[in-house]
């Protein structure tokens, strides 16, 4: 697949992301124990390791990864040059507030809600990028639901995964947490598929006008594709269910197989949203 690098850009970044605004919510708990505070470093690096292993694989779709620096050249008109800007202003930002914590033992104030803002606005950047292409299956506002659907979901899992806030003193914000993160995954499952039918309508009436890339492609691709769509819409609702239910039981075993099944729903998703394209 010869679109491979950006599947791994698209979600280690959107996963990026997600992990960042859990992280803000937790740090808002863990502000006043410095214990708390500490268990938030290993999610911090991951970010950042997930951000910049995404950022490295975005410059392998380019074929020649210096002409990376060509796209820096239309910020205000390219929605390219604008992902790149932000993401990169997104990994800065992360990454002073990574080294805060490494040696101040604590996160600057401003910096972690500064980089979740950020991250939300390359997320928005790089979903207009494929919403303002002339393919024809990625031209609806079901791009944009996909890739913010990335960010809660995979940052949902991380949260649940890694031992954010497991303090004795702040066990109860982490329940609080776990159960935000349950209602966030079933909400985005939730409202994906209340706009497929849309989705699927648009494509059926696609206007063929002005469209470059021959959209008849697309459109059969995304039919070929349709045992895998469902596949991946299965493995997402019963992934979703098994994680919030577990998530709000406090059941890890079960918080675990759902949010693997989530990860895996995700990862299918965006191999054939870039197989259709």
């Amino acid at each position: 697949m010869h679109e491979l690098p950006l599947l791994i850009f698209t979600l280690l970044v959107q996963g990026s992301v997600g992990i960042t605004l859990f992280l803000t919510l937790a740090v808002r708990k863990a502000k006043t124990l410095p214990a708390a505070q500490r268990q938030l470093l290993p999610a911090m690096l991951l970010a950042c390791i997930a951000g910049g292993l995404g950022l490295v694989a975005s410059t392998l779709h380019l074929g020649y990864p210096l002409n990376a620096f060509n796209a820096l050249r239309h910020v205000a008109s390219s929605w390219l040059s604008r992902e790149i800007v932000f993401a990169s202003l997104y990994l800065a930002v992360l990454g002073l507030c990574t080294l805060s914590m490494l040696i101040r033992k604590s996160p600057l104030a401003l910096l972690l809600p500064l980089a979740t803002l950020l991250g939300l606005i390359d997320v928005w950047c790089m979903s207009a990028i494929y919403a303002s292409s002339t393919v024809v299956t990625w031209m609806h506002f079901n791009t944009w639901l996909m890739f913010y659907g990335a960010v809660g979901i995979l940052g949902a899992v991380a949260m649940a995964w890694l031992p954010l806030l497991n303090t004795p003193g702040v066990m109860q914000a982490r329940t609080r947490l776990l159960r935000l993160a349950a209602m966030l995954v079933i909400a985005i499952v939730a409202v994906r598929l209340l706009a497929q039918p849309a989705y699927v309508h648009y494509l059926a009436s696609a206007p063929l006008n002005g469209v470059v890339t021959l959209p008849h492609q697309p459109v059969e691709a995304f039919n070929q594709h349709g045992g895998l769509r469902l596949f991946s819409w299965v493995a997402s609702v019963l992934g979703a269910i098994l994680f919030a239910f577990s998530a709000w039981r406090h059941r890890r075993n079960g918080v675990l197989f759902g949010g693997l099944l989530l990860i895996l729903a995700e990862i299918l998703f965006r191999f054939v949203f870039f197989s259709i394209g």
